[in-house]
């Protein structure tokens, strides 16, 4: 069952590393990169919460797929028993039990960080 749950966890966290990954870039406008690449006076809030949603995203989608990347090691450096080439339904349930609030827990993260970079870097555009 544990070995089970180890290699469903593994590939639940790859999925949702993925997903904050892909949702960082593609949260990215087309109006976004269009004012990105404008020169002007002052700055847009809008912009700076795109990027710090971008930031966000991205560093919590690395923390997840390094999380991964252990638990597969793990799992390979775990020595194998005869029982361990069955695969068990209740360690299967219980991984994405636990991915799920893997998951919330993650997504959560992912919006303070936003949060917090995004006062950082109003405060610094405020005081300039």
């Amino acid at each position: 069952m544990l070995r089970t749950f180890i290699q469903v966890t593994a590939l639940s966290l790859v999925l949702m590393s993925s997903f904050f990954l892909i949702r960082g870039v593609v949260a990215l406008s087309a109006k976004d990169i269009a004012e990105l690449s404008q020169t002007r006076f002052g700055y847009h809030s809008g912009i700076v919460k795109s990027l710090t949603r971008q930031r966000a995203d991205t560093i919590v989608g690395f923390v997840l797929l390094l999380f991964s990347f252990s638990l597969s090691l793990i799992n390979l450096l775990w020595p194998m028993r005869a029982i361990d080439f069955v695969v068990s339904k209740k360690g299967v349930i219980i991984a994405l039990i636990v991915s799920v609030a893997i998951f919330f827990v993650a997504y959560k993260s992912s919006n303070l960080l936003q949060q917090r970079s995004y006062k950082q870097a109003m405060d610094t555009l405020k005081a300039k």
